[in-house]
Protein backbone atom coordinates (compact mmCIF):
# COMPACT_ATOMS: atom_id res chain seq x y z
CA UNK A 1 0.00 0.00 0.00
CA UNK A 2 1.45 3.23 -1.13
CA UNK A 3 2.08 5.80 1.37
CA UNK A 4 0.58 9.69 1.46
CA UNK A 5 3.81 10.90 0.34
CA UNK A 6 3.87 8.30 -2.72
CA UNK A 7 0.51 9.61 -3.79
CA UNK A 8 1.46 12.85 -3.64
CA UNK A 9 4.07 12.61 -5.98
CA UNK A 10 2.83 10.36 -7.95
CA UNK A 11 -0.21 12.80 -8.89
CA UNK A 12 2.21 15.22 -9.15
CA UNK A 13 3.84 13.62 -12.36
CA UNK A 14 1.01 12.52 -13.77
CA UNK A 15 -0.38 15.89 -14.01
CA UNK A 16 2.77 17.38 -15.35
CA UNK A 17 3.02 14.49 -17.86
CA UNK A 18 -0.78 15.86 -19.04
CA UNK A 19 -0.16 19.44 -19.35
CA UNK A 20 3.45 18.42 -21.24
CA UNK A 21 1.66 16.14 -23.72
CA UNK A 22 -1.27 18.78 -23.70
CA UNK A 23 1.57 21.56 -24.61
CA UNK A 24 2.71 19.46 -27.64
CA UNK A 25 -0.53 20.19 -29.33
CA UNK A 26 -0.39 16.85 -31.80
CA UNK A 27 -4.05 16.40 -33.14
CA UNK A 28 -6.01 13.82 -31.54
CA UNK A 29 -4.00 13.72 -28.06
CA UNK A 30 -7.19 15.06 -26.24
CA UNK A 31 -8.94 11.63 -27.18
CA UNK A 32 -5.78 10.05 -26.04
CA UNK A 33 -5.13 11.43 -23.37
CA UNK A 34 -9.15 10.79 -22.22
CA UNK A 35 -8.13 6.75 -22.88
CA UNK A 36 -5.42 6.91 -20.41
CA UNK A 37 -7.42 8.66 -17.47
CA UNK A 38 -10.11 5.98 -18.16
CA UNK A 39 -7.51 2.99 -17.66
CA UNK A 40 -7.74 3.48 -14.31
CA UNK A 41 -11.37 4.19 -13.76
CA UNK A 42 -12.48 1.28 -15.59
CA UNK A 43 -10.05 -1.71 -14.21
CA UNK A 44 -9.08 -2.51 -17.81
CA UNK A 45 -5.69 -2.17 -17.20
CA UNK A 46 -5.08 -3.76 -14.04
CA UNK A 47 -7.15 -6.71 -16.04
CA UNK A 48 -4.75 -6.88 -18.82
CA UNK A 49 -1.77 -6.93 -16.38
CA UNK A 50 -3.14 -9.47 -14.57
CA UNK A 51 -3.89 -11.60 -17.48
CA UNK A 52 -0.07 -11.10 -18.10
CA UNK A 53 0.77 -12.17 -14.95
CA UNK A 54 -0.99 -15.17 -14.99
CA UNK A 55 -0.06 -16.11 -18.98
CA UNK A 56 3.70 -16.12 -17.43
CA UNK A 57 3.68 -18.13 -14.70
CA UNK A 58 1.72 -20.48 -16.16
CA UNK A 59 3.98 -23.53 -17.49
CA UNK A 60 2.45 -24.95 -20.82
CA UNK A 61 1.95 -28.28 -22.01
CA UNK A 62 2.29 -27.48 -25.78
CA UNK A 63 4.17 -24.53 -27.03
CA UNK A 64 4.21 -23.62 -30.97
CA UNK A 65 7.59 -24.57 -32.05
CA UNK A 66 9.71 -21.95 -33.89
CA UNK A 67 9.25 -23.82 -36.91
CA UNK A 68 5.88 -24.09 -36.97
CA UNK A 69 5.86 -19.77 -35.79
CA UNK A 70 8.10 -19.06 -38.74
CA UNK A 71 4.74 -20.64 -41.32
CA UNK A 72 3.15 -17.49 -40.15
CA UNK A 73 3.64 -14.90 -42.87
CA UNK A 74 4.42 -12.09 -40.65
CA UNK A 75 6.96 -13.70 -38.76
CA UNK A 76 8.24 -15.71 -41.73
CA UNK A 77 9.01 -12.05 -43.61
CA UNK A 78 9.79 -10.78 -40.46
CA UNK A 79 12.91 -13.41 -40.16
CA UNK A 80 13.78 -12.86 -43.63
CA UNK A 81 14.25 -9.36 -44.22
CA UNK A 82 15.08 -7.64 -40.51
CA UNK A 83 17.71 -7.80 -38.04
CA UNK A 84 16.32 -10.46 -35.05
CA UNK A 85 16.77 -7.38 -32.49
CA UNK A 86 18.53 -6.90 -29.44
CA UNK A 87 21.20 -4.57 -27.81
CA UNK A 88 23.72 -4.57 -30.16
CA UNK A 89 21.72 -4.08 -33.26
CA UNK A 90 20.19 -0.95 -31.18
CA UNK A 91 23.26 0.44 -30.50
CA UNK A 92 25.48 0.06 -33.74
CA UNK A 93 22.55 -0.03 -36.26
CA UNK A 94 20.00 2.28 -34.85
CA UNK A 95 17.28 -0.30 -35.98
CA UNK A 96 13.53 0.96 -34.31
CA UNK A 97 12.01 -1.88 -35.90
CA UNK A 98 13.29 -5.76 -35.82
CA UNK A 99 12.32 -8.96 -36.41
CA UNK A 100 11.81 -9.90 -32.40
CA UNK A 101 9.52 -6.80 -31.63
CA UNK A 102 6.80 -8.94 -33.34
CA UNK A 103 6.24 -11.47 -31.44
CA UNK A 104 5.14 -8.50 -28.93
CA UNK A 105 1.63 -8.73 -31.31
CA UNK A 106 1.03 -12.48 -30.52
CA UNK A 107 1.95 -11.83 -26.60
CA UNK A 108 -1.15 -9.15 -26.68
CA UNK A 109 -3.42 -10.87 -28.21
CA UNK A 110 -2.59 -13.26 -25.65
CA UNK A 111 -3.32 -11.56 -22.84
CA UNK A 112 -6.52 -9.88 -23.88
CA UNK A 113 -7.43 -13.53 -25.08
CA UNK A 114 -6.77 -14.45 -21.35
CA UNK A 115 -8.83 -11.71 -19.76
CA UNK A 116 -11.81 -12.18 -21.95
CA UNK A 117 -11.84 -16.01 -21.73
CA UNK A 118 -11.70 -15.76 -17.48
CA UNK A 119 -8.77 -18.56 -17.61
CA UNK A 120 -5.41 -18.91 -18.70
CA UNK A 121 -5.21 -19.97 -22.54
CA UNK A 122 -4.76 -23.53 -23.71
CA UNK A 123 -3.26 -25.15 -27.43
CA UNK A 124 -6.56 -24.47 -29.18
CA UNK A 125 -6.57 -21.02 -28.11
CA UNK A 126 -2.78 -20.89 -29.20
CA UNK A 127 -3.63 -22.06 -32.51
CA UNK A 128 -6.60 -18.96 -32.63
CA UNK A 129 -3.68 -16.19 -31.47
CA UNK A 130 -1.21 -17.05 -33.69
CA UNK A 131 -2.82 -18.45 -37.17
CA UNK A 132 -6.43 -16.00 -36.84
CA UNK A 133 -4.93 -13.47 -39.21
CA UNK A 134 -5.51 -10.74 -36.18
CA UNK A 135 -2.22 -10.50 -36.53
CA UNK A 136 -2.25 -8.69 -40.18
CA UNK A 137 -5.81 -7.26 -39.42
CA UNK A 138 -3.48 -5.00 -36.38
CA UNK A 139 -0.55 -4.40 -38.93
CA UNK A 140 -2.62 -3.18 -41.99
CA UNK A 141 -5.60 -1.76 -40.73
CA UNK A 142 -4.41 -0.61 -37.35
CA UNK A 143 -7.45 1.22 -35.24
CA UNK A 144 -9.52 -0.15 -37.75
CA UNK A 145 -8.47 -4.07 -37.10
CA UNK A 146 -12.27 -4.86 -36.33
CA UNK A 147 -14.06 -3.05 -39.52
CA UNK A 148 -12.09 -4.49 -42.27
CA UNK A 149 -12.76 -7.53 -44.24
CA UNK A 150 -9.84 -9.75 -44.59
CA UNK A 151 -10.27 -10.39 -48.15
CA UNK A 152 -9.72 -6.71 -48.36
CA UNK A 153 -5.92 -6.33 -46.89
CA UNK A 154 -3.22 -6.01 -48.40
CA UNK A 155 -0.62 -8.64 -48.64
CA UNK A 156 1.99 -9.14 -46.27
CA UNK A 157 5.14 -8.18 -48.65
CA UNK A 158 8.89 -8.20 -49.02
CA UNK A 159 8.73 -4.74 -49.97
CA UNK A 160 6.61 -3.17 -46.77
CA UNK A 161 9.11 -4.97 -44.31
CA UNK A 162 12.26 -4.12 -46.06
CA UNK A 163 10.62 -0.76 -45.96
CA UNK A 164 10.00 -0.90 -41.46
CA UNK A 165 13.72 -2.05 -41.75
CA UNK A 166 14.57 1.76 -42.08
CA UNK A 167 11.88 3.34 -40.10
CA UNK A 168 13.29 5.94 -37.64
CA UNK A 169 11.91 9.07 -35.77
CA UNK A 170 11.25 11.73 -38.17
CA UNK A 171 11.86 14.66 -35.13
CA UNK A 172 12.22 15.59 -31.58
CA UNK A 173 8.59 16.35 -31.72
CA UNK A 174 7.88 12.24 -32.23
CA UNK A 175 10.22 10.88 -30.44
CA UNK A 176 9.16 13.07 -27.72
CA UNK A 177 5.31 12.08 -27.98
CA UNK A 178 6.01 8.35 -27.45
CA UNK A 179 8.57 8.88 -24.78
CA UNK A 180 6.02 11.11 -22.85
CA UNK A 181 3.08 8.80 -23.80
CA UNK A 182 5.87 5.88 -22.05
CA UNK A 183 6.24 7.68 -18.93
CA UNK A 184 2.49 8.43 -18.72
CA UNK A 185 1.59 4.91 -18.99
CA UNK A 186 4.16 3.74 -16.44
CA UNK A 187 2.83 6.24 -14.21
CA UNK A 188 -0.84 5.07 -14.59
CA UNK A 189 -0.02 1.02 -14.10
CA UNK A 190 1.97 2.16 -11.08
CA UNK A 191 -0.92 3.96 -9.59
CA UNK A 192 -3.22 0.61 -10.92
CA UNK A 193 -1.40 -1.70 -9.35
CA UNK A 194 -1.08 0.73 -6.21
CA UNK A 195 2.48 1.43 -6.10
CA UNK A 196 3.41 -2.55 -5.87
CA UNK A 197 7.52 -3.24 -4.99
CA UNK A 198 9.85 -3.99 -7.93
CA UNK A 199 9.15 -7.14 -9.47
CA UNK A 200 10.53 -9.30 -12.47
CA UNK A 201 7.02 -9.78 -14.57
CA UNK A 202 7.19 -5.55 -14.15
CA UNK A 203 9.68 -4.50 -16.61
CA UNK A 204 8.55 -7.61 -18.90
CA UNK A 205 5.50 -6.00 -19.10
CA UNK A 206 6.61 -2.63 -19.56
CA UNK A 207 8.68 -2.94 -22.38
CA UNK A 208 6.29 -5.98 -24.02
CA UNK A 209 3.78 -2.90 -24.33
CA UNK A 210 6.49 -0.15 -25.22
CA UNK A 211 7.78 -2.25 -28.22
CA UNK A 212 4.08 -3.12 -29.27
CA UNK A 213 3.01 0.85 -28.92
CA UNK A 214 6.56 1.27 -31.43
CA UNK A 215 5.81 -1.41 -33.97
CA UNK A 216 2.39 -0.24 -34.32
CA UNK A 217 3.69 3.31 -34.81
CA UNK A 218 6.40 2.14 -37.35
CA UNK A 219 3.23 0.18 -39.31
CA UNK A 220 1.19 3.38 -38.88
CA UNK A 221 4.05 5.12 -40.98
CA UNK A 222 4.64 2.46 -43.88
CA UNK A 223 1.19 2.04 -43.81
CA UNK A 224 0.94 5.43 -45.28
CA UNK A 225 4.24 4.86 -47.45
CA UNK A 226 6.88 7.01 -45.05
CA UNK A 227 9.73 5.67 -43.34
CA UNK A 228 9.36 8.75 -40.64
CA UNK A 229 7.23 7.75 -37.58
CA UNK A 230 5.63 11.16 -37.00
CA UNK A 231 3.71 11.88 -33.87
CA UNK A 232 0.38 11.31 -35.11
CA UNK A 233 1.67 7.49 -35.82
CA UNK A 234 2.01 7.62 -32.17
CA UNK A 235 -1.43 8.51 -31.66
CA UNK A 236 -2.60 5.91 -34.01
CA UNK A 237 -0.43 2.87 -32.08
CA UNK A 238 -2.15 4.17 -28.89
CA UNK A 239 -5.33 4.20 -30.43
CA UNK A 240 -5.33 0.44 -31.74
CA UNK A 241 -3.93 -0.43 -28.37
CA UNK A 242 -6.66 0.76 -26.23
CA UNK A 243 -9.34 -0.46 -28.86
CA UNK A 244 -7.36 -3.72 -29.03
CA UNK A 245 -7.34 -4.31 -24.76
CA UNK A 246 -11.62 -3.42 -25.20
CA UNK A 247 -12.05 -6.28 -28.06
CA UNK A 248 -13.26 -10.00 -26.80
CA UNK A 249 -10.52 -11.07 -29.48
CA UNK A 250 -11.54 -14.87 -28.83
CA UNK A 251 -14.06 -14.24 -31.58
CA UNK A 252 -11.16 -14.30 -34.09
CA UNK A 253 -10.58 -18.37 -35.20
CA UNK A 254 -7.54 -19.89 -36.56
CA UNK A 255 -8.09 -20.18 -40.29
CA UNK A 256 -8.12 -23.90 -41.37
CA UNK A 257 -5.51 -24.03 -44.53
CA UNK A 258 -2.53 -22.06 -42.26
CA UNK A 259 -3.34 -24.99 -39.54
CA UNK A 260 -1.53 -27.34 -42.40
CA UNK A 261 1.31 -29.04 -40.60
CA UNK A 262 0.63 -27.54 -37.37
CA UNK A 263 1.13 -29.46 -33.99
CA UNK A 264 0.63 -32.69 -35.93
CA UNK A 265 -2.09 -32.04 -37.83
CA UNK A 266 -3.22 -34.74 -40.85
CA UNK A 267 -0.86 -34.20 -44.41
CA UNK A 268 -4.51 -32.82 -45.64
CA UNK A 269 -6.49 -30.38 -45.84
CA UNK A 270 -9.71 -32.54 -45.91
CA UNK A 271 -9.57 -34.87 -43.01
CA UNK A 272 -12.74 -36.79 -44.23
CA UNK A 273 -16.55 -37.62 -43.47
CA UNK A 274 -19.26 -38.43 -41.80
CA UNK A 275 -21.87 -39.99 -43.61
CA UNK A 276 -25.36 -41.27 -42.29
CA UNK A 277 -26.06 -44.41 -44.03
CA UNK A 278 -30.05 -44.19 -43.84
CA UNK A 279 -30.31 -40.90 -45.30
CA UNK A 280 -27.16 -40.19 -47.29
CA UNK A 281 -26.56 -36.77 -45.30
CA UNK A 282 -22.70 -36.16 -44.56
CA UNK A 283 -20.25 -33.73 -42.85
CA UNK A 284 -17.06 -33.08 -43.85
CA UNK A 285 -14.54 -32.96 -40.38
CA UNK A 286 -12.43 -29.80 -40.23
CA UNK A 287 -8.76 -30.23 -39.01
CA UNK A 288 -8.32 -31.07 -35.87
CA UNK A 289 -11.69 -32.71 -35.36
CA UNK A 290 -11.65 -36.58 -34.87
CA UNK A 291 -14.89 -39.13 -35.76
CA UNK A 292 -14.49 -39.73 -31.73
CA UNK A 293 -15.45 -36.15 -30.66
CA UNK A 294 -19.34 -36.84 -32.29
CA UNK A 295 -22.56 -39.67 -31.75
CA UNK A 296 -22.58 -42.50 -33.72
CA UNK A 297 -25.82 -41.19 -35.19
CA UNK A 298 -27.59 -38.90 -37.26
CA UNK A 299 -30.53 -36.90 -36.52
CA UNK A 300 -33.16 -39.25 -38.67
CA UNK A 301 -31.54 -41.95 -36.47
CA UNK A 302 -29.25 -43.23 -39.20
CA UNK A 303 -26.17 -44.88 -38.31
CA UNK A 304 -22.75 -42.32 -38.80
CA UNK A 305 -19.69 -44.23 -40.81
CA UNK A 306 -16.64 -42.49 -41.60
CA UNK A 307 -15.29 -41.93 -44.74
CA UNK A 308 -12.27 -40.73 -45.94
CA UNK A 309 -13.81 -39.92 -49.21
CA UNK A 310 -17.29 -39.45 -50.80
CA UNK A 311 -16.83 -42.13 -53.25
CA UNK A 312 -15.94 -44.67 -51.32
Amino acid sequence: MADEKELQRSHKDIDKLFNSLENLEVEGMDEILNEIKKLEETGLYKRLITAFKTENRLKKDRLITSEELLTIPILKLADENLRFGGLLTTVFTRSLIVAKIFLSIYSFIEFIYCMFAGRPTNWDDALNIFFSGLDERIIFALDKFDESDFNDLPEPTTEYFQMLRKVRWKNERAKKTYDKLTKLMFEIMDAVLDFPPLKEWLPTYRSTEDLFILLLAGCSAVNNERVNIEAEDVLIAYKTFFKLIKTDVTKYKAIPERLYGIGGYGSSLKVGYLVCQKCGGYYQLELGESPNDFEDFCDCGGHLEYRTALND
